[in-house]
């Protein structure tokens, strides 16, 4: 698993976790969230994100950190469509890899460090401005995948 995030402003270098390693919610917290400054998070309805101690964590950083979250009873699907790191950031670092074939782990994560580098931040500015529209269009298709349908 990878870890990685956007801003309107830049890309957080991107991150491996060990191997063999379990995503849940202590996880997700403990490395995931812990590099975050001054943002607001938006986060799907993976069930690491909407745990109790999740939304504690959410709730403290709030108070302590300036961090503001989007809250869960804010979000209308539990949807890859849903989430611009999964529609646009997730997809296009696909599409990249896909184009290149290495042949050891060491190798697949320096590709993986290229290839998130090289993501256009314009793309990435452009995805966190369409999140609302896309928000509507999945609630419209009532939580059915939408990535197919022009926008």
């Amino acid at each position: 698993m990878i870890v990685a995030g956007f801003s309107y402003n830049g890309k957080l270098k991107i991150r491996k976790s060990g191997k063999n390693v379990k995503i849940n919610s202590t996880y997700y917290q403990e490395k995931g969230l812990r590099s975050f400054q001054r943002v607001r998070l938006h986060k799907d309805k993976f069930t690491s994100h909407t745990s109790k101690s999740t939304k504690a964590l959410f709730e403290k950083m709030k108070t302590d950190t300036c961090i503001a979250y989007i809250l869960f009873h804010h979000i209308p699907e539990k949807s890859p469509d849903v989430s611009p790191m999964d529609y646009c950031s997730v997809g296009l670092l696909k599409r990249a890899l896909s184009k290149r074939k290495p042949t050891k782990i060491d190798e697949l994560w320096k590709v993986v460090e290229e290839e998130w580098k090289s993501i256009p931040l314009e793309i990435l500015r452009k995805a966190l401005l369409s999140w609302k529209s896309q928000y509507r269009l999945i609630v419209q298709k009532k939580g059915y995948q939408i990535e197919h349908l022009k926008q």
